[in-house]
């Protein structure tokens, strides 16, 4: 992978983390949401973005430009963009181990 793709997949990867932990904990009420957060982010965080990299190693850099415009225009996350590219063939797994809900 070229390093500019490298660095559009790191950041891709970042953004929808984001997202994802920002939409669910404005989902958990009261003080317990940053623990659940931090909880996630121990034990998912790592595999998330493992599965996600080798996932979007498959896309072009312009089809990685466009995901990652998306990504910064909305709150949604990669398993909301990745529906929108039919070339997607495996899904990544996405862990749940501290599901937050």
């Amino acid at each position: 992978m070229s390093r500019i793709k490298d660095d559009l997949v790191c950041e891709i990867i970042r953004i929808s983390q984001t997202n994802l932990l920002g939409r669910k904990k404005a989902e958990c009420n009261g003080r317990s949401a940053d623990d659940i957060v931090m909880d996630w982010i121990r034990c998912n965080a790592a595999s998330y973005r493992e599965d996600f990299k080798e996932c979007l190693g498959s896309y072009s850099t312009a089809e990685l430009g466009e995901m990652l415009s998306e990504l910064t225009q909305s709150e949604k996350d990669l398993s909301d963009i990745l529906k929108n590219y039919p070339q997607h063939q495996t899904r990544p797994k996405i862990h749940t181990k501290n599901h937050i809900a």
